[in-house]
Parts: C-alpha cells; sequence; structure tokens
C-alpha cells in the first residue's frame, strides 16, 4: 500500500481545525464523510475511537485503558472515557492496535474476547529537532550552570509529581544547588500538586516552566541530570525514549508499560516510594557516563515512527 493512498480526514465538527492538522502532519486533510461509505477503504481511527457508519475495514489504535482503573482521572472524564471506549470494543473493530504489551494486555483484561484482534505497534519518538532560528532559550538563563532533574509531561496526579518532589527533597541535603525543571501544562488534579509546592521546603528549587519550544526542550533533555518519569501509569512513555536517544540517564518506575520499553537502560524505582527514588537517582548522579546505550544510532532505527508506520501498513495491506 503506497503512501499517497493514506489520506487524513477530519469529521465535519472538527474540520475548522484543518489548518492546523495540516500544519502538524504536513499533509492535506480533507472531509471524513465520503471515504467512510467506500466499502475498499480501511477506517483507521487513531486514538480510541472508531466511525459506527464506516463501510470498509477498521482499525482502532488503543494508547492506554486508564479510565478502566478509575483512578487519577476526574470522574467525569473518565466514565465517559469508558464509555467511549466500550462502544469503540462493542463495534467489532477488525483490528485493534496496542502502543505496548501493556496496554495489550490491559485491553484483555477488560474486553478478553478482543484478544484474537490486537496487534502491537510501539510508538516512535522524533529524533531530529526542528530547529528554529533565533529561538529564545529562557530555561538556560534561568539554569544558569547549575544541575537539574527534569519532568516532561502533563502536570497531573497520574505522572506521580508529588512523590518525585519528595525524592528531590531527599537529594537537596547532599546537593544544595540541585533543581528540578517541571515542564508541562496543569492536568488532572493539579490543585494538589499545586498546593504541594507552595508549601515545599525547596519551593525556590522547583522551576515550572510550562511547555518549552524546541530549543528549550533540546537543552534540558541534553543537559539534564535525570529525566524524572517514575510515574503511576503510562501506556508507553514517549519522553523516556526521546530522553535516552540524546544519552540522558533516566528514573522510571515499576509501572506501566516502562519496563516494557526502556528498563534495561534506566534505573527504576517503586512510585511509592520517594526514599527507593532518591537511591536510584544518587547512583546516577554518581555516574560519568550518560548512556547505557551500546550501539544508540541502530537503536533509534529500533524506535522510530518510520518502523512505526511500516508496521501499520503490514496491517492495513491484510484487508488488500
Amino acid at each position: 500500500m503506497a503512501g499517497d493512498q493514506i489520506q487524513p480526514a477530519l469529521k465535519l465538527n472538527r474540520f475548522s481545525k484543518k489548518h492546523f492538522v495540516e500544519q502538524h502532519l504536513s499533509h492535506s486533510v480533507r472531509l471524513l464523510p465520503p471515504y467512510i461509505l467506500n466499502k475498499k477503504i480501511v477506517y483507521h481511527g487513531t486514538d480510541h475511537k472508531l466511525n459506527v457508519l464506516s463501510r470498509g475495514p477498521r482499525i482502532v489504535t488503543i494508547h492506554d485503558m486508564q479510565p478502566f482503573v478509575d483512578q487519577w482521572l476526574d470522574r467525569d472524564f473518565a466514565r465517559k472515557r469508558r464509555e467511549i471506549l466500550t462502544r469503540t470494543f462493542k463495534s467489532n473493530p477488525d483490528k485493534i492496535i496496542a502502543v505496548s504489551h501493556f496496554t495489550k494486555n490491559e485491553i484483555i483484561k477488560y474486553f478478553p474476547a478482543m484478544e484474537s484482534r490486537i496487534e502491537v505497534v510501539y510508538h516512535g519518538a522524533n529524533f531530529e529537532t526542528k530547529v528554529v532560528p533565533n529561538e529564545s532559550n529562557q530555561l538556560e538563563k534561568k539554569i544558569n550552570g547549575k544541575r537539574f532533574l527534569l519532568f516532561i509531561g502533563n502536570i497531573e496526579e497520574r505522572k506521580n509529581i508529588i512523590n518525585q518532589l519528595k525524592a528531590f527533597a531527599f537529594l537537596k541535603k547532599e546537593n544544595p544547588d540541585l533543581l528540578f525543571v517541571i515542564a508541562g501544562r496543569p492536568g488532572f488534579h493539579y490543585q494538589n500538586i499545586e498546593h504541594f509546592i507552595n508549601a515545599f521546603e525547596y519551593k525556590k528549587d522547583v522551576l515550572l516552566t510550562g511547555y518549552l519550544n524546541e530549543t528549550e526542550k533540546e537543552f534540558a533533555l541534553k543537559k539534564t541530570s535525570c529525566l524524572m518519569f517514575a510515574t503511576w501509569y503510562e501506556g508507553f512513555g514517549i519522553p523516556v525514549i526521546e530522553a535516552l536517544a540524546v544519552g540522558a540517564k533516566v528514573l522510571i518506575s515499576h509501572a506501566g508499560a516502562l519496563q516494557e520499553i526502556a528498563g534495561d537502560y534506566c534505573e527504576s524505582a517503586d512510585p511509592t516510594s520517594p526514599e527507593e527514588m532518591a537511591l536510584a537517582i544518587n547512583k546516577l548522579l554518581k555516574e560519568k557516563e550518560s548512556s547505557t546505550i551500546a550501539n544508540l544510532a541502530e537503536w533509534k532505527k529500533s524506535w522510530s515512527w518510520e518502523k512505526a508506520a511500516k508496521e501499520t501498513l503490514k496491517i492495513y495491506s491484510q484487508f488488500e
């Protein structure tokens, strides 16, 4: 199946976002309705949803089953997402793409009848920085040459930010100049994290940056002493792959897909134990070498979006 046979499409109520999507994909976007009526066209819902009116083979990508865990999300949001996922599975998809074996097993736990339809296609990561001429790097100025820990992602309860901050507090006793950079936007139950930081002993050493531009993100990943990603639940974990690709040291938890994705190359800790996290990070801070990946170039090929696309095309080709 040739690449020019793949057509991004939007529903009518989303078509006003056409230009934004085209800019992101570098590809023209068309209106969905004409396509879903053609029985020869494969319909791929890339984020949990399927169009029940589509006549051809139907494929859906499932990133995680977190709404069924009933933790860390807003209750109304979780309920609505459970309803969407349930409709998706009950609408009899021809294939289900899970982004990890962990996610595959989670789907089977809640919808065992789907097992034979699931194929695992790992996400990729962007390894080429989009250089923006004269783009500012305010983060480098704020860091001012100090060592820092880094978290990138939505600032929400699922990311276990509070326990990671507690681990940071243990480390501050031996590393008084260490900073903690938290980059991302507020997510579910952010107010609990905000209250904790406001009362935190080392509040002045915690930098909440919001989104980082490409220059700042590249700087952060390359210069951090450790990417903090000891989260409660992950269907995949793209920031871990991005960090390892530039030789950064990474702390992950034992939870979710993280061990499956990168357990051989990261330090890991119990997400309930700030003390264990601190011990693992302290070990990383004392190590001189930055990466344990022997052949980084080959490793990056195994986690490229090109590989993910080829594996997805193989699934499409089953319906030719």
